[in-house]
């Protein structure tokens, strides 16, 4: 983008100072260019990851349009391995984009961006838990794939703790298969404040997940597990939140209960007031430089989910 305005400038200049016409009018070309890319879509992406040893294999499929294709894998929250990003360019017609990016764990999110060759227009993709893709494998009926195996968490089925490396360690772990398991979301409800509106987006939220196939467990710090979204008296923090596939945590963002799952969505119910949000976003960049994602809408869960 730069270098087709500096060519455009470059070549007005030496126009002007020569006084030729013709090498002025040569600055229109780059200018067009320019104007050309600008106008162009970003390419469209969707992705599909896999562990191989200390590798993340990742292939990146767009729609045959150029442009530039980020991929950028982020650790879990908490973890002090900082953030991968790698830049490709797209070329036209080329349509798979395949790359190898050394991780010592797994991610828990996979984030795809792409923009136009000029950078004025962006898409992205975001793919939770492992980077799995949004749209599940297609196995035969009743077939199940091995997917990884990870630490258990509260609320995890019991029929999946790998007995074998329990007795090995001494600690439990979880298989984890592709295909057969049911996704689980838990939406944590934070109504120490604003409980009314947390109550509202903690049940938008609950039906974008539903649409995407998760089935939803409420939970109110310091109560439990609940039936249904309401403002629920007796809220604290203390104790330690139970984790799904993915967990999202809906509340006033001012005053946090601490979250130690890999795979967290956080959505501020005050940030919905502008004055807010720009206030918070110093705790914003904080979070999403965690690995976390952070809206001010449950409808938004649609991008990430």
């Amino acid at each position: 983008m730069r270098r087709l305005i500096y060519t455009a400038a470059l070549l007005l200049g030496i126009g002007s100072v020569l006084g030729s016409r013709e090498v002025a009018l040569l600055s229109l070309a780059p200018l067009a260019a320019f104007a050309i890319n600008a106008a162009l879509p970003p390419p469209g992406v969707a992705a599909e990851a896999r562990r191989a040893g200390s590798f993340l294999e990742v292939a990146v499929r767009t729609g045959g349009l150029p442009g530039i294709v980020v991929v950028w894998v982020a650790p879990r929250l908490g973890s002090a391995i900082p953030s991968a990003r790698v830049s490709m360019f797209a070329a036209p017609l080329k349509r798979t984009l395949k790359l190898r990016i050394p991780i010592s764990e797994s991610p828990a999110y996979l984030v795809v961006e792409s923009y136009n060759a000029v950078f004025t227009k962006r898409a992205a993709a975001v793919y939770v838990a492992g980077a799995r893709p949004t749209e599940p494998l297609q196995l035969a009926k009743g077939a199940e794939e091995f997917h990884e195996v990870r630490p258990y968490q509260p609320g995890d089925a019991p029929r999946f703790i790998n007995w074998r490396l329990y007795a090995k360690t001494g600690d439990l772990y979880i298989n984890k298969y592709a295909g057969a398991e049911e996704l689980r979301a838990v939406v944590v409800l934070d109504t120490r404040r604003m409980a009314a509106a947390v109550a509202d987006a903690a049940q938008r939220a609950a039906s974008v997940l539903a649409e995407r196939g998760f089935s939803v467990t409420y939970y109110v710090p310091g109560v439990g597990v609940v039936d249904k979204a309401s403002p629920a008296p007796g809220a604290r923090c203390g104790g330690a939140i139970p984790c799904g596939d993915v967990t999202v945590y809906v509340g006033s963002l001012s005053d946090m209960c601490r979250v130690g799952c890999p795979s967290i969505v956080y959505i501020d119910v005050a940030g919905e007031d502008p004055l807010a949000a720009i206030r918070r976003l110093p705790l914003y960049r904080e979070l999403r430089a965690s690995g976390a994602v952070v809206l001010t809408r449950p409808e938004d869960l649609r991008q990430f989910i």
